[in-house]
């Protein structure tokens, strides 16, 4: 587990183990790498049905724990911050219950997958009085960050529409994206 002895430090469980659980753990695990945060982050510990493919994750990223069930993470004291990276049919429900235990929540895309979870959820953050955030991680990004202020700054003019498109240096083809 990283610390930094100036910073506060800030306890992250992260739900799932798979691909989208490991992307964020990489990036809880380096994110003082890259941005000049304001409490340095903990991993406390993930969670998932599959005790070994979580241990897994856990061993391969620095979690210093292991639940099988999320909800044992919802009533950690160590824990302020929910991450979840589960299917998408699972978001809503899990942000729910993060929010009413007083976490906050960082949740992979998509947040919600109709307009009742949508009103489900705003009520508990609205309750709850904590924050929470959709991953759209490219908000801050530099180029994305250029981009806002510009706008912001009217350089750019009246904006319409934007249309946008990721690419990446990994080998995959324009045509296949």
């Amino acid at each position: 587990v990283l610390t930094t002895p100036s910073k506060p430090t800030l306890g992250v469980g992260m739900i799932g183990y798979a691909f989208m659980g490991r992307a964020h753990s990489q990036a809880w695990r380096n994110a003082r790498s890259y941005f000049d945060v304001p409490a340095a982050p903990s991993l406390v510990a993930v969670a998932g049905r599959n005790e070994a493919a979580a241990r897994d994750t856990a061993d391969r990223f620095g979690w210093a724990g292991v639940e099988t069930d999320w909800r044992r993470l919802l009533e950690r004291d160590d824990i302020d911050i929910i991450d979840i990276g589960t299917p998408g049919d699972t978001h809503a429900e899990i942000a729910v219950a993060a929010l009413e235990a007083g976490k906050h929540v960082l949740c992979e895309k998509p947040l919600c997958l109709t307009p009742e979870e949508a009103r489900d959820v705003q009520a508990a953050v609205s309750e709850a009085g904590v924050t929470l955030m959709c991953a759209h991680n490219q908000l801050f990004m530099p180029a994305v960050a250029k981009a806002k202020e510009l706008i912001e700054t009217g350089v750019l003019g009246t904006g319409y529409g934007v249309r946008t498109a990721d690419s990446f240096r990994n080998g995959f083809a324009p045509g296949h994206m």
